[in-house]
């Protein structure tokens, strides 16, 4: 009897060990890619951090980069929903799971870093000559433009000035020490964590420090406003910021009611103008802090949410649903069957 030799491909390999061998590389080569897990689409998770970290720069944008964090959301939790892998495989379970993670390692977690590192770049400030964190300079600038804005330069002197809005200083600092004090635990680590960016004492030596930091910038209000009544540019002005008090002049001789003091209300915008510059400053150097704090911590928080929380905690709490929900199903169904049958 004749037998028949299996035909050799290459290598000494048969023809059906060849095709055996294309499909096993073709199904490597098949293996699922997440799209939504690649850059550029990656990306969006993180642009609510992004706002988070600008919100004190830029309100209005920092709420507009959550419209594309939210839609990848959406679209992620939904697609893991739907989906498992390449799959179609709508799973409640994979969906929820998915909605908890990014919860956590896209929400919770990395705005609770960027309001670390605000925190700890408006600390290492007093580490400066100032001795105050960057968000007490912060408030106390803001609160004294707005006693600014109620007040007629002219009326006083940096003296006189700084006599009437001590006075206020101190009710402010009194109003917001009483407004910080609390007992309840947790009311004490939402303020630390998401409240304001410094642990500071407004009282004692640190508020003697306030009134010290503030009396220098009204010193030196009162100084810039005589050199610019007398349209001198003080050197610290920028070109750009004295050209500016030319403008408004203009604009304000134009202006029946402002015809007769044009020059001092000229004066006084631009000199909030500079205070405000300040803030801004003082505000830009907090939210590099948060973006510093995103760019180290992003990726230890994937892997503590994906490893610890997911599945150490989340993953066996839904396995555990799961199992109660079907005993339960099955022991109703035996309930039943055996009502039937002694019937």
């Amino acid at each position: 009897m004749t037998s028949i030799t299996p035909i050799r491909g290459f290598a000494g390999t048969t023809t059906e060990q060849a095709k055996s061998q294309t499909f096993e590389k073709q199904q490597k080569k098949k293996e699922f890619s997440d799209p939504l897990l690649k850059w550029p689409l990656r990306g969006l998770a993180f642009t609510n951090d992004i706002g988070a970290a600008i919100m004190d720069i830029a309100p209005k944008a920092g709420m507009m980069f959550w419209v594309p964090a939210l839609m990848y959301f959406g679209a992620d939790i939904y697609d893991k929903y739907k989906n498992d892998k390449a799959s179609y495989d709508p799973n409640a379970k994979r969906g929820l799971k998915q909605a908890l993670f990014q919860t956590f390692a896209s929400i919770i977690f990395p705005i609770a870093a960027v309001h670390a590192g605000q925190k700890a770049a408006s600390i290492s400030a007093r580490l400066g000559g100032q001795k105050l964190s960057l968000q007490t300079q912060n408030e106390i600038i803001e609160h004294q433009l707005k006693f600014m804005s109620h007040k007629k330069l002219s009326e006083y002197t940096a003296d006189t000035y700084k006599a009437q809005y001590g006075k206020a200083l101190d009710n402010y600092m009194e109003e917001i020490s009483r407004s910080r004090k609390t007992k309840n635990p947790l009311k004490m680590l939402m303020n630390f964590i998401f409240g304001h960016k410094h642990p500071e004492n407004l009282d004692g030596k640190r508020k003697n420090k306030i009134h010290e930091y503030i009396n220098k910038r009204i010193d030196n209000i009162y100084a810039n406003r005589e050199l610019l009544l007398e349209n001198k540019k003080p050197e610290q002005m920028s070109e750009k910021m004295f050209k500016k008090l030319q403008d408004l002049k203009e604009i304000y001789k134009k202006d029946p009611a402002n015809i007769n003091d044009y020059n001092s209300k000229a004066v006084k915008d631009i000199l909030k103008n500079i205070e405000s510059n300040k803030i801004f400053k003082i505000k830009l150097l907090k939210t590099l802090g948060g973006f510093v704090a995103l760019g180290l911590l992003i990726q230890p928080i994937d892997k503590f949410v994906e490893h610890i929380i997911i599945e150490k905690f989340v993953e066996p709490g839904l396995n555990m649903f799961n199992t109660k929900e079907i005993n339960d199903f099955k022991e109703k169904l035996n309930f039943k069957g055996q009502q039937s049958t002694q019937k």
